[in-house]
């Protein structure tokens, strides 16, 4: 339906441009001619607008879903009378709606779709067209639904299948006026869209993924990692015949057609329980060629951390000798790179794959390629590190036996190596790695990469670690520890651990105990806390889950939504009562018409929150932090900001975060 200016507005034309309405339009225009040249539209607005402003102070800055009932309340006894038999309710705002159709011309399946649009409160005079199909008008109401400009295809000469190739298109975020013109066929449509599709996909396969609500069925849609999977959520109890073909449907409808595969989902997909996630799809990831790679066949190069005894322990006191190598010893070897595969995300599109390149020879120094080009020795001894893609053979710093305050300070370009042990009051600091053979005390080590500690550490409160990358020791006490990477032991004890990855402990004691514990990446441990109830704290993640917040965002723009037809309702009574003209420049009209406006103004703030939330929504699950014996009562245990002190013991728990709660199960 086309739109109305401002000016044919003004005058009350609206409705008037019809087939047999010629007579009427020239009677009509006759007559605002007369009252123009007479001043008697002027002198209405004037008065009505006069009246209007005493309205707008009385309605203030209420939220607009308040706004209807505001103005309501302040119509004096005349404006009242004027309303006193309009009905307000929803079921008979939407009743009068459909009175306005002729059953005669509109088949069941299209009345059907006007009356849903009615209902979820859409503009459905972009498709109430007895030349639309039932199948047209659903793909115009769906696009609706999800805040997108259907005006791009709402045309009765697009199929219901090229609608669809649009309205994909600008789910997408594609620039659909390219494709969207009725030269262009289905398969033209389709082709240009998945071009369109995979340049964006490639730049940032991510930000392509969605959440949302189908409102035919209350399912909760949401696809993660770039397309390539997609779950689904009740928000409300699905008919006891939902089937399986139906499901395949509705997930069609958002594009999603690969990899479909509901086996996790039972035979009554009546009976899924509300608000739980299921696995419903997952793409086939693309096999890159791999670049050109080096293997390197010194420790420090690859592998820093200590060994797995026969019986699953880590023996964090066995000796390795770090960085050491021989002249004619194989230190690298180069592997050429290789070809790859396609990959097709949930959308059926493929993910281009990339054959390997190669990459340059390494600059070395006390090192050599041998005639296969592939192969690196070493000429000399010492020891052997790449830095800045050259590989050099130097020597490294090592001290035989305790390192104390007496020795000095240590400050080396490389890695430190002490066979004994770390006493109080040392300072170490390393660009390289720091490995101690024996026991750390109250001291602080610094380092440029990795720091192991053979023997554990003890720093009586003072002492303190930090790692670029991964911090590995027997145990920790009374230290303080920040990692880089991962943190790893045989316990932690009264100590305050930070690291942006993992937490793990393994071993005998195996145990998370006293101070605080946090980790981005999760924590994984035997036991946290103790029988005692010594106050622990465990925190895992960030604060990222916005589900519920999109939960409540739905229900406001619904509500928001009947007051907005509570508004047009009265509009629509003063027009039938004081007519087409006048009634434009009514003082109560007037007054609704302010509300309306204001109530399009916080519709569309809401769904360009609506935008944002989905775009923010995050699987809260991934992060977890998992107790494989148990955890005490007292423990206070975080994960994504929810936050969960126990009070009671729990046998072998996995914490996660679900919405805004702290949930858990048992971990396997």
């Amino acid at each position: 339906m086309a739109d109305i200016n401002e000016e044919d507005d003004l005058l009350g034309l609206d409705g008037l441009f019809d087939n047999d309405g010629e007579d009427d339009l020239l009677n009509l225009l006759d007559s605002v001619q007369k009252q123009q040249d007479n001043g008697g539209i002027t002198e209405a607005l004037d008065s009505a607008l006069e009246n209007v402003e005493d309205t707008i102070a009385a309605v203030g800055n209420v939220s607009s879903e308040q706004a209807f009932q505001k103005l309501m309340g302040s119509l004096n006894e005349e404006e009242e009378k004027l309303l006193s038999d309009a009905d307000f309710s929803e079921e008979a705002i939407r009743k009068r709606k459909m009175e306005e159709y002729d059953k005669s011309v509109y088949g069941f399946a299209q009345l059907d779709e006007i009356e849903t649009g009615i209902k979820r409160g859409l503009d459905v005079s972009m498709y109430d067209s007895a030349d639309l199909t039932f199948r047209q008008m659903r793909e115009v109401r769906i696009g609706l639904e999800h805040g997108i400009d259907a005006t791009y295809y709402a045309n009765k000469f697009y199929k219901d299948s090229q609608m669809r190739e649009i309205r994909l298109g600008l789910m997408e975020g594609l620039d659909v006026s390219s494709y969207a013109r009725l030269i262009y066929s289905l398969p033209d449509m389709e082709r240009m869209r998945r071009e369109q599709f995979k340049e964006r996909y490639k730049e940032d396969p991510e930000s392509m993924d969605f959440t949302l609500v189908d409102m035919d069925t209350g399912l909760m849609i949401r696809t993660t990692d770039g397309l390539m999977r997609a779950t689904i959520q009740l928000t409300e109890p699905l008919p006891g015949n939902f089937s399986r073909k139906n499901l395949e449907t509705r997930l069609k409808i958002y594009g999603i057609e690969y990899g479909l595969n509901f086996d996790a989902l039972g035979p009554d997909l009546g009976s899924l329980p509300m608000g739980e996630e299921f696995l419903v799809a997952e793409g086939t990831a693309p096999e890159e060629g791999k670049d050109g790679w080096y293997e390197y066949f010194v420790d420090n190069l690859t592998d820093t951390r200590p060994t797995i005894k026969e019986d699953g322990s880590i023996d964090y006191r066995a000796k390795k000798e770090y960085a050491a190598t021989h002249p004619g010893e194989k230190v690298a070897l180069y592997h050429p790179a290789t070809q790859g595969k396609l990959g097709y995300n949930i959308k059926g599109i493929e993910i281009l794959s990339h054959s390997g390149r190669n990459i340059p020879r390494l600059d070395c120094s006390g090192v050599r390629l041998l005639p296969d080009s592939v192969t690196y020795v070493s000429m000399k001894e010492g020891y052997i590190t790449l830095k800045n893609d050259k590989l050099v053979v130097v020597e490294y710093l090592e001290f035989q036996g305790d390192i104390a305050y007496g020795n000095g300070n240590i400050s080396f370009d490389g890695t430190v190596h002490i066979t004994g042990s770390v006493r109080e009051n040392v300072v170490i600091e390393a660009t390289g790695d720091i490995q101690v053979d024996g026991f750390v005390e109250n001291a602080l080590l610094k380092a440029g990469r990795d720091i192991i500690i053979r023997r554990g550490v003890n720093g009586n409160g003072k002492g303190r670690l930090e790692a670029r990358r991964n911090v590995v020791a027997a145990f920790y006490e009374n230290v303080t520890v920040i990692a880089g990477g991962n943190v790893e032991g045989g316990y932690i004890l009264d100590s305050m651990v930070f690291s942006n990855e993992l937490v793990r402990t393994e071993g005998k004691k195996n145990l998370i105990c006293g101070g605080k514990v946090r980790a981005i990446g999760g924590i994984v441990t035997g036991t946290i806390g103790s029988p005692n109830q010594v106050r622990t704290e465990v925190e895992a993640g960030k604060v990222t889950d916005t589900t519920e917040k999109l939960k409540e965002l739905l229900q406001r723009k619904r509500k928001l939504d009947l007051e907005m037809d509570k508004v047009r309702t009265g509009m629509n009574m003063v027009l039938q009562k004081v007519g087409a003209l006048k009634g434009r420049t009514n003082s109560v009209y007037l007054k609704f018409q302010e509300v309306l406006e204001r109530q399009k103004e916080e519709m569309r703030q809401l769904r360009k929150e609506q935008e944002m939330l989905e775009s923010g929504v995050a699987d809260s699950k991934r992060v977890y932090i998992k107790v494989t014996n148990g955890a005490h009562e007292n423990t206070k245990v975080t994960v994504n900001g929810a936050v969960l002190i126990l009070r009671e013991d729990i046998t072998r728990p996995r914490f996660y975060n679900e919405g805004k709660k702290l949930l858990y199960d048992h971990a396997v």
